[in-house]
């Protein structure tokens, strides 16, 4: 505990002399141009003014010595109205400007000096201009904004079902995102720049809490989400094939909301593709996936304070039907020998209940819940508090089949909770801004046995198994991750230069148990020989070499300590109003802060085996 306080303790006095970014995505948009007379050339010190409507947010600057205008740290989002006015000029205003994450929209205004009357112009539609050619953009990207979210069909109400909208994104297997064609586990997810990956990579679907089956957030609870490839801004690292970087919904002056529920079955459901024309197509087996929350939305303090809550609840069950058929079945036990077995494992002075093998549920049940403040502390300053919980859930019983029969407890529980949390305040002042953002995500993979602690048990008939006991795999398995990040960002406007100066400070602490076998797994030759009470023919045990704790609790695990600085330096320069010219310098350092701890009996040096003479060397088994 010490040392964890210690290294905390020294990356916060680092951050404040180094002064984004390691791993992390960007949370906010801005804007930038050139306000200029005419005849005249730029306007010095005109005043620009956003304000988001629907909360009265104010970003503003003043034109800089050469007209150009810097407005970063922006909520994404809109509708936004844009006012530029100057003394002896008619004052501009330009409505419905919706802004995108990650988007830096171009303002490029001729001021006029006489008052001039037009008729009324009705403008339809939403103004970005953010062109597939635009001299802000970074490389290839896809952004989706909560229209497309809400409008769009999704069984999964995931970010998978949105990442196919990426041309180079393709999603197979347990949403398993694969972008520009690298494996999914080189791919960074943030929420609200807050690490959101499963950064030791079991995952299959690469996210926290993946291994469940369950999601990392409530769709409804995301405003907007982008996905990178390859992005020439020192800004954004940690990933080679995707960064996916999303923000949350806030409170609004308006009080907003919705409640949902969601509900499908196999009456929802298409028969069973086959490329074989031939083959009888069928429904598949019944199934209830459920989905049910509600979000809100409103002011605390009107154009001052909001909050916005969300909460879900999804709840899945998925039968796994198996008919027994002594004709199909490949082993050599009747059906009457199979039932028999769990009889004589509660009867037999074991009172161990195994379940049943012919109709094993599987479960997801996931928790959501959301909660964010939003702060105008003042028109230079903005603070945005967020706090996310997400318990998912999972039973997962094995499926017997004609070779292979798995009774209940035979299976996986695996409870997974994150808890994530972010801090960013955001300022903007003449002549440069700040950004500093805090994240801390915990998460717990806790992957046990179902049923009590019991051995596992594998009797061999003819060609086909019968498991029952408790789950090899699952009996000493357990995943816990601690993901500290600070990020300081400072950008200095100067002319036609914009400098961007910062660090990354990443910290993560890992403990990683696996120890199979725990509770020991017995082999019997046949099913005669287990139901007669003979010796089984292989006893095997995983067991620790530090401590006596078998299972969850024992020292005999992995836990390490990774800090990743992050350092860079940027500077884009606005050659010509059509013409921008970036360039940057970034170094990552990957600093691991453990000493390996030396196995005696994995030395086999020359020395080590002429000391030992004989010895044998390697680990010992039972």
């Amino acid at each position: 505990m010490k040392s964890f306080l210690k290294n905390i303790i020294w990356m916060f006095v680092l951050s404040w002399f180094v002064t984004t970014a390691f791993g992390q995505g960007v949370t906010t948009a801005g804007m930038n141009g050139k306000i200029n007379d005419p005849g005249e050339g730029p306007l010095i010190g005109a005043t620009v003014v956003a304000i988001l409507m629907s909360t009265g947010s104010q970003f503003g600057t003043i034109t800089d010595a050469d007209g150009y205008v810097h407005i970063p740290n922006m909520d994404v989002g809109g509708p936004y109205t844009l006012r530029v006015s100057y003394v002896g000029y008619e004052p501009y205003e330009q409505g419905n400007i919706f802004l995108t994450l990650g988007q830096t929209y171009r303002v490029n205004v001729d001021m006029t000096e006489t008052a001039i009357v037009i008729a009324e112009i009705m403008v339809v539609g939403r103004t970005n201009d953010y062109n597939i050619i635009d001299g802000n953009r970074t490389g290839a990207e896809t952004v989706i904004g909560v229209e497309q979210i809400e409008a769009m069909p999704t069984l999964g109400r995931d970010l998978t079902d949105f990442a196919r909208l990426t041309p180079q994104a393709s999603v197979s297997g347990d949403n398993i995102i694969n972008i520009a064609g690298m494996n999914n586990r080189y791919n960074s997810i943030s929420i609200d720049g807050a690490v959101n990956n499963d950064v030791f990579g079991l995952a299959a679907s690469g996210t926290n809490g993946g291994q469940t089956g369950g999601t990392p957030i409530s769709m409804d609870a995301i405003e907007q989400f982008q996905v990178v490839l390859a992005p020439f801004d020192v800004r954004q690292s940690g990933f080679v094939g995707g960064g996916i970087n999303a923000v949350t919904r806030r409170g609004t002056n308006q009080v907003k909301g919705s409640a949902y529920y969601f509900f499908r079955n196999e009456g929802l459901a298409g028969k069973t593709p086959t490329d074989n024309e031939r083959a009888e197509r069928k429904k598949p087996d019944p199934f209830t996936a459920s989905t049910m929350g509600l979000r809100i939305g409103a002011p605390i303090i009107k154009n001052k304070l909001f909050f916005f809550l969300s909460g879900e609840l999804q709840r899945d069950q998925t039968p796994q039907p198996f008919t027994f058929n002594q004709t199909d079945y490949r082993g050599n036990a009747t059906e009457a020998q199979i039932n028999s077995i769990r009889d004589y494992m509660v009867t037999n002075n074991y009172g161990y209940d195994l379940g049943g093998y012919t109709a094993n549920t599987r479960e997801l049940n996931s928790d959501k819940i959301l909660f964010r403040l939003d702060w105008n502390i003042s028109d230079k300053h903005k603070l945005m508090a967020r706090h996310s919980y997400t318990k998912n859930e999972a039973l997962k019983p094995s499926r017997s089949n004609n070779g292979y029969i798995a009774f209940y407890n035979q299976g996986e529980y695996f409870p997974s909770v994150t808890n994530s949390s972010a801090i960013e305040l955001k300022s903007n002042l003449s002549g440069y801004s700040n950004s500093l953002m805090v994240t801390l995500t915990s998460v717990r993979d806790d992957r046990g046995q179902m049923g009590d602690k019991f051995p596992s048990i594998n009797i061999e008939d003819g060609t086909a198994d019968i498991w029952l006991g408790s789950e090899q795999y699952s009996t000493g398995n357990k995943l816990d991750q601690d993901i500290l990040t600070i990020t300081e960002t400072f950008t200095i406007y100067k002319g036609k230069h914009t400098i961007t100066v910062g660090a990354n400070l990443e910290y993560g602490k890992t403990y990683n148990l696996f120890m199979r076998r725990a509770w020991g797994e017995y082999r019997f030759s046949n099913i005669e020989d287990f139901l007669g009470d003979s010796i089984s023919n292989r006893y095997r045990l995983g067991y620790s070499l530090v401590d006596d704790v078998p299972g969850d609790g024992t020292k005999a695990a992995a836990e390490f300590s990774v800090m990743k600085p992050g350092f860079y330096v940027q500077d884009e320069f606005q050659v010509t109003d059509q013409f921008k010219l970036t360039a940057g310098l970034r170094v990552d350092i990957p600093i691991f802060l453990d000493e390996p701890m030396a196995i005696d009996q994995f030395d086999t040096t020359l020395a080590k085996i002429n000391a030992a003479g004989n010895e044998t060397y390697g680990a010992k088994s039972v």
